[in-house]
C-alpha cells in the first residue's frame, strides 16, 4: 500500500513539474496573434466588424475579441493573462510603453493606419458644431494645436501624468457639458482622483477662450457616450475613428449626431504584448 502511495505521489510530482515547465509561447510577430484572444477598446462597432479589422491587421482570425472601456483596463487584462495582446494606435502605445517596461509593441507595417479625433454633437446642434469648427480652425492655423500636441502627447514625460488645470469660469457665459471617458490617454484621460485631464481638456480650455463659453466635464463610461449625448445629459463627446477602415467608420455613423472638424490626426498602429 505504501509503495502504491509513493508511486502515486511521484507521478503527481512529475506531472506538476511538467506543467510548471510549460510556458505560453512568446508572441513576437503579428502572425503569432492569430488564434489568440485580442483586447480592443469599445467603440460601438459590431464584434463582427471588429474581428474583420483585427484579422486584416494580423493576417488571420483571432480566437476572440474582448472589448474594454479604457486603455488602463485592457492593459490590466493583458497583465493578468485574460488576453494575449491588444490593438493600439501608435501615439497611445507610446504613452504606455514609456510607463511600463514589461510590455512591447509589434508594429503594423503592411496596412496603412490613419485616424482622426473629432468631437460629436447632436444633429440639431448645428450652431454648436459650427462654433467648434471655427475655433478648431483658428487654433490649428495659429499653431496652438501643434503646441498642445507637443506638450500633452509627444513630449509628456514618463514620470508625469496629465494633470487637471481648472478652467476659469466666464461669468454670464453659456455652459456646455462634455463627456470624458478616459478611454485613450493622453488624448482622453481621467486622473486617479476622478478629474478629466489631458490633451482634450487642454484643447477645450483654449476653445472656451475663443468662443467665450464654459465647458463642464462629466466622467462617463465609453459605451454610454452616445446614449448620454442623445438624452441631452451632455452636449459634446470625444470620438476617434480609423479613417483608413471605411467599413468600420461607416458602421459608427449615426443620424443622431454630427462630427466636428478633426482636431488631431494620428498615424500608425501596433499590438501591445507582454515581454
Amino acid at each position: 500500500m505504501k509503495n502504491k502511495i509513493s508511486l502515486l505521489l511521484i507521478a503527481l510530482l512529475v506531472i506538476g513539474l511538467a506543467s510548471c515547465g510549460q510556458k505560453a509561447a512568446k508572441i513576437e510577430s503579428l502572425s503569432d496573434l492569430q488564434g489568440k484572444v485580442i483586447g480592443n477598446l469599445s467603440s460601438g462597432a459590431s464584434e463582427e466588424n471588429a474581428i474583420a479589422m483585427i484579422s486584416a491587421l494580423i493576417g488571420g482570425e483571432p480566437a476572440g475579441i474582448v472589448s474594454y472601456n479604457r486603455a488602463i483596463d485592457v492593459l490590466a487584462a493583458l497583465k493578468s493573462g485574460k488576453i494575449d495582446g491588444f490593438a493600439s494606435h501608435q501615439f497611445a502605445a507610446d504613452y504606455l510603453l514609456k510607463r511600463d517596461t514589461q510590455i512591447v509593441a509589434i508594429p503594423v507595417v503592411d496596412v496603412p493606419i490613419e485616424g482622426h479625433a473629432i468631437m460629436a454633437v447632436r444633429s440639431e446642434d448645428v450652431k454648436l458644431k459650427s462654433m467648434l469648427d471655427s475655433a478648431i480652425i483658428i487654433l490649428r492655423d495659429n499653431g496652438t494645436i501643434s503646441a498642445l500636441e507637443l506638450e500633452w502627447i509627444t513630449n509628456l514625460p514618463a514620470e508625469n501624468e496629465p494633470a487637471f488645470n481648472e478652467i476659469p469660469v466666464i461669468e454670464g457665459a453659456a455652459n456646455y457639458y462634455v463627456g470624458v471617458s478616459g478611454d485613450l490617454p493622453p488624448l482622453d484621460y481621467v486622473a486617479s482622483d476622478g478629474f478629466p485631464a489631458g490633451f482634450n481638456v487642454a484643447l477645450l480650455s483654449e476653445i472656451g477662450k475663443i468662443l467665450n463659453i464654459n465647458f463642464k466635464f462629466v466622467s462617463l463610461e465609453t459605451q454610454a457616450r452616445f446614449t448620454a449625448l442623445a438624452s441631452k445629459k451632455i452636449d459634446i463627446i470625444f470620438c476617434h475613428f480609423q479613417s483608413t477602415n471605411t467599413n468600420y467608420f461607416d458602421e459608427l455613423k449615426n443620424d443622431g449626431w454630427i462630427a466636428t472638424q478633426p482636431y488631431f490626426v494620428y498615424r500608425g498602429g501596433c499590438f501591445i504584448v507582454n515581454k
